[in-house]
């Protein structure tokens, strides 16, 4: 074994051994989301509450839907927990319930998918569909791949229990549910897939295939890239070490650097 083999080995990122930062980090989150989710939808009224809490209200709770999104994300790849793989599944359903009824199980196969099959078309359903690579055109294909009809009837069935039985007035689900989580999908697209997967055009012509290590990578300090997407920004990190949670991608992105100086 080299040297740099040596180093190298030395710089690989150790996951936690103790669960319970995973677990409160994963609590905070969902707590604070059902909070402000809850001031947004039941205590704010547009007519009578002040600007200033109905706009803080609103960029909050996208960061937190951001959150929980994360959270989700974090619960697929079993680093919630390491000890209780079961856990994050539990955890990962309900949040991705309280985010927007997706299908759990439907997601978690799909990324995984992403992963083995990272930036290759019809395979990875992350990745643009091969015609074009323009950033809505991408973002409409990844929101068809991961939606679905069990969904949309769930959350018409939710819309509707909030209206009609709770009496939460219509445009503060418009506001605080559709726009503020289609506003929380565009963060998670921008700098989870598109940044990081969008392919090098050459000639004309967009690279075919992007392997996760050719996945980009921000190089932001670590406030920065907590609050641009909660260090999804690391994504080459993410792709080297699945297993790492997401407040612990920095340090992945630190061992990367030492790494790329060898």
């Amino acid at each position: 074994m080299t040297d740099k083999s040596m180093v190298e080995n030395k710089l690989q990122y150790i996951p936690p051994k103790i669960d319970f930062k995973g677990l409160i980090i994963a609590f905070i989150i969902f707590i604070l989301f059902i909070g402000f989710w809850y001031h947004a939808l039941f205590q704010i009224k547009f007519t009578k509450t002040s600007y200033l809490d109905i706009t803080g209200t609103f960029f909050i709770l996208e960061f937190l839907y951001t959150g929980l999104f994360i959270t989700c994300h974090d619960a697929m790849h079993g680093t919630i927990t390491h000890r209780y793989p079961r856990l994050n599944h539990i955890i990962g359903y309900v949040c991705f319930s309280a985010y927007a009824w997706f299908d759990y199980r439907s997601v978690y196969e799909k990324h995984w998918r992403h992963h083995k099959h990272t930036g290759i078309v019809n395979d990875d359903p992350d990745y643009h569909n091969g015609r074009s690579i323009g950033f809505f055109s991408w973002y409409f294909h990844f929101l068809c791949e991961y939606a679905s009809i069990k969904q949309v009837i769930k959350m018409t069935v939710w819309v509707s229990i909030l209206l009609l039985i709770f009496s939460v007035p219509l445009i503060n689900i418009l506001t605080y549910m559709l726009i503020c989580g289609l506003c929380s999908s565009l963060r998670l697209f921008y700098f989870g897939t598109y940044i990081p997967h969008r392919p090098e055009i050459i000639n004309g012509k967009f690279e075919e295939i992007m392997s996760w290590e050719k996945s980009k990578s921000s190089n932001a300090n670590r406030l920065i890239s907590f609050l641009c997407c909660y260090h999804f920004d690391y994504h080459l990190e993410h792709h080297q070490w699945p297993y790492a949670p997401w407040w612990d991608l920095w340090k992945c992105k630190e061992i990367m650097k030492k790494m790329n100086h060898l």
